[in-house]
Formats: structure tokens, C-alpha cells, sequence
């Protein structure tokens, strides 16, 4: 029989992540726990590739479609960049202190990023 993992263990989600990917801009992660439900922000630090493109300055974008299954969680966030919106789908799993996963959307897909906690 399956069950879902008990709140104390999906609660270990929740707090403050940074996050990194090897292309684009790093950020935070502030994540919230609703029982199999997760929210929060994230705030991408800029950066962007050289020579143009990529983010400027900090941008701060709500967690939408946050599901936790385990200790696998999903959520979509939407950057928007020269009047443009560009949904990017996270997917990973999280264990201590650390989470691990792929980024779609946006420029490519497929893009791993990894994250440790900070709070």
C-alpha cells in the first residue's frame, strides 16, 4: 500500500534554498509546505549570458502548479524579460539539506540545477 510521506517529512522542504544552474542567473528559493501543496518565490540574482540577453537585476517570481509527491516536488515559474513571459518548469527531489533537479523551458531544457539551503 502507498502512502504519502508523512507532513514532517515534506515540511523539510520549506525555508530558504540557493540555487544554481551551470547556464543563467542562480537565485532563491522560498519555499512554503501546505500538505502535498508548496508556494512561495523565487528571485533570480541576474547575471545572464555575456554580450547581451539574460536577466538584469533581481526578479522576484511567485511558484505556481507546487506539488510535493515523497521527496519529489514540481512547481512553474514565469520570468518575464524585454516584454516577454517564459514559463520555466523545476522538477527534483530534495534530501537534508540539498535539492537536485531539472529546469525546462525558457532557452533550452533539460538544464540541471542544484540548491542547498540557507534557512
Amino acid at each position: 500500500m502507498l502512502t504519502a510521506a508523512p507532513a514532517s517529512a515534506q515540511n523539510m522542504l520549506a525555508g530558504t534554498w540557493q540555487i544554481s544552474t551551470e547556464t543563467g542567473p542562480g537565485g532563491t528559493l522560498t519555499l512554503m509546505v501546505d500538505g502535498m501543496t508548496l508556494t512561495g518565490t523565487l528571485t533570480v540574482t541576474g547575471g545572464g549570458r555575456r554580450g547581451g540577453g539574460g536577466v538584469r537585476g533581481p526578479q522576484t517570481m511567485q511558484i505556481s502548479d507546487g506539488t510535493i509527491e515523497g521527496n519529489s516536488f514540481t512547481f512553474t515559474v514565469t520570468l518575464s524579460f524585454g516584454g516577454n513571459d517564459f514559463p520555466l518548469m523545476y522538477s527534483g527531489t530534495y534530501e537534508g539539506d540539498t535539492i537536485e533537479g531539472t529546469l525546462e523551458g525558457g532557452r533550452g531544457g533539460g538544464r540541471p540545477f542544484r540548491g542547498t539551503r540557507t534557512e
